[in-house]
């Protein structure tokens, strides 16, 4: 863990990116608004922006000595060793406390001190991050390209507010509530639902495009790095006013009030743009309310509202849904929430005069029925609503996979699926071994026992006792897959074609946690489309952007193919799997004629025991179809034959999830 530097650029000369600006101010008033999560291009300045914020947050108060910052004046939360022991009480400054990508799990959880456990029987725990970042802010730059074992072990801190640490029985936990300010890339791929939803507001930071902005940008940064103590020195009074607003607004944020009629607003809004859950509701209610009170009010107004709606679901609304907009569903949801206003009111109306009318006091003339002729028309405008929202069923749905197969290869070994060894923390614990490079995943079980041969009377530990813990997980797949992007494949049909599968293969392999390659043939040689990645979806674009055309360069695609499928085999984390989409027509070689080096490389495949699938999706000339054919024979995959299919994406990817059934 590296703690940031203490000379950092003041918040207040922060030019522009308001909105950023403004959400972590309200986190650190509020952090059970559930943290940040910033998205833009690298060089926007949100790593700036997030530590900036230190300067800005007040002392707190915490136990003296306490590696989790405890809070003394809440008893129930303080950790086992400060509910056993008087309190010395101190004031530490809030921090912002950074986890790197390329953490270990005991790292960010924290760890048992083994020796102290075997020797002296006590629960030791080694602080982790978490330890650090409890009362505090913990950052993560990039938080989408985190471990998804560091992901999960996140999720549960923020759900609980605790942090539990165990192995082999002992199981330790401390506080550890920390306000989560994530930053990312887009670009670089997306982060996971589960932890995206946790995260109160989403801010999106783009480039300042404004001339004024960008040269006091840069004059400002030439300042700093000149003179930064003079430079922070010129900006000290805005600090403080920002600070005393924040110290204000932590005062007066529980006596905030909030109307029934806007929270019917909040609820109108949230049903009306379709959002899952309820967590954004209760997350734009926290966020009026603190923006209510760092204004110094204590009773939430509309503009509150229209700004809390901003923060929270501006960044996770399709891009379509503007600040306008937005406006619009607010004003919307207003009206919406008088129109039921009105609607109680009649009803309540109703209810007194029929109450009125069973007491004798008035003739009241009873509410007209709907007849059974406007039954029935309400019951087909509701149908007919239903039909029109059914989607139409493709010509190919449902089709039997098998009658595609044209060429079944050697049956190979199942591997999907099955657990292999594991070279992280995660995984099932299944055996021991002996430990190399100091490892601290101790196998406590299998230590005691190698230390209690020849022990006499209590068992003593030595080093040479210690053993490792061997681990597996579930395989998952690595697909590379090599596609004909030359002049012999494509017409515009074809290439919507090609394009439409590459997504929905991509959209698949997120979903299962999957890897994902794209190789493109044409000209002279191949080129990779899509890098090894488990975040496929991040690369849409590059695929919507292929071009084509050329010659057709088939051992050129495949041995690309198979260069980035052997490192994949060589981590022995992932099953290789090789996806050919081609007519069977290659035109040019390498070394010898077109055919006989993409022969050559199917046998490699085959060597190299690569799970190999060959399609054709294009009604082609009979010397295509041979040729797919000595390729799946000569590779020891399959070839399927998709020519009189009309749409070939679906069938293709329920031919992927057949194929990992089998191999």
């Amino acid at each position: 863990m590296r703690l940031l530097k203490n000379l950092i650029f003041p918040f207040s000369a922060i030019v522009g990116q308001e909105n950023i600006k403004k959400a972590l101010i309200l986190n650190a008033i509020n952090p059970s608004i559930g943290g940040v999560l910033i998205k833009g291009d690298k060089g926007t300045g949100k790593t700036t922006a997030v530590r900036a914020l230190a300067d800005l947050l007040p002392s707190i108060k915490v136990v003296a000595g306490c590696p989790f910052n405890c809070d003394p004046t809440d008893e129930s939360s303080l950790c086992d060793a400060c509910k056993s022991e008087n309190m010395e009480i101190e004031e530490k400054k809030m921090r912002v406390v950074e986890l790197p990508l390329g953490s270990t799990e005991d790292r960010v959880v924290g760890s048992i001190n083994i020796e102290k456990a075997l020797k002296e029987g006590t629960k030791a725990l080694e602080p982790g991050i978490l330890a650090e970042a409890n009362r505090n802010i913990l950052y993560i730059d990039e938080i989408n390209l985190l471990d998804d074992n560091l992901v999960d072990v996140l999720l549960d801190a923020a759900a609980y507010g605790i942090n539990v640490v165990e192995r082999e029985g002992i199981s330790v936990s401390h506080p550890s509530k920390f306000i989560l300010i994530g930053t990312m890339n887009p670009a670089e791929g997306e982060l996971r639902p589960q932890i995206s939803d946790r995260i109160g507001l989403h801010i999106i930071v783009h480039s300042i495009m404004n001339i004024e902005d960008r040269v006091k940008i840069m004059k400002r940064r030439e300042e700093f790095e000149r003179n930064p103590s003079s430079f922070i020195k010129d900006f000290e009074a805005a600090q403080k006013e920002i600070l005393k607003n924040i110290l204000n607004a932590r005062k007066i944020i529980k006596n905030v009030e909030i109307s029934e009629d806007l929270l019917k607003v909040i609820a109108h809004i949230c049903v009306d743009m379709d959002v899952d859950g309820h967590r954004s509701d209760i997350a734009i209610l926290k966020t009026a309310k603190t923006i209510a009170a760092y204004n110094n009010r204590l009773k939430v107004d509309y503009n509150d509202l229209e700004e809390a709606i901003t923060l929270v679901l501006g960044e996770r609304l399709p891009k379509s849904c503007s600040q306008d907009k937005i406006k619009e569903k607010l004003e919307k949801a207003i009206s919406d929430t008088k129109e039921d206003d009105e609607k109680q009111e009649e009803k309540r109306d109703d209810e007194q005069q029929s109450e009125s009318h069973e007491n004798g006091n008035m003739n009241v003339v009873p509410d007209k029925k709907p007849s059974e002729g406007e039954k029935g028309k309400k019951g087909m405008m509701f149908k007919s609503l239903e039909e029109e929202e059914t989607p139409v069923e493709s010509d190919d749905e449902g089709i039997d996979i098998k009658k595609l197969l044209k060429m079944k290869g050697k049956k190979k070994s199942m591997l999907y699926g099955k657990r292999v060894d594991s070279k992280t923390l995660k995984g099932k614990y299944i055996k021991s071994k002996l430990p190399k490079n100091g490892s601290r995943d101790i196998a406590i079980d299998a230590t005691l026992r190698a230390a209690a041969v020849g022990s006499k009377g209590s068992i003593k530990v030595e080093n040479e006792h210690l053993r490792q813990k061997v681990r597996k997980h579930g395989a998952r797949a690595s697909i590379a897959i090599v596609v004909d992007i030359s002049g012999s494949m494509f017409s515009k049909k074809k290439a919507a074609k090609v394009k439409g599968i590459l997504n929905q293969l991509m959209e698949d392999t997120s979903r299962h946690n999957d890897k994902i390659s794209v190789i493109g043939f044409k000209g002279k040689e191949a080129e990779v489309i899509v890098p090894t990645t488990k975040r496929a979806t991040s690369f849409k674009e590059y695929v919507d952007n292929i071009s084509v055309g050329g010659t057709t360069p088939l051992a050129s695609g495949i041995k690309k193919g198979l260069e980035l499928l052997k490192k994949e085999k060589f981590k022995k984390e992932y099953v290789p799997m090789m996806l050919i989409l081609t007519d069977g027509m290659p035109n040019v070689g390498i070394d010898k004629d077109p055919l006989k080096d993409a022969i050559g490389l199917a046998e490699s495949l085959k060597e190299n025991e690569i799970n190999t699938i060959v399609v054709n999706f294009e009604k082609s000339a009979p010397f295509g179809r041979d040729t797919n054919m000595e390729l799946a024979l000569a590779s020891g995959g399959r070839y399927y034959d998709l020519e009189d299919i009309k749409d070939p994406k679906a069938v293709v990817s329920k031919i992927i999830e057949y194929e990992k059934s089998n191999f």
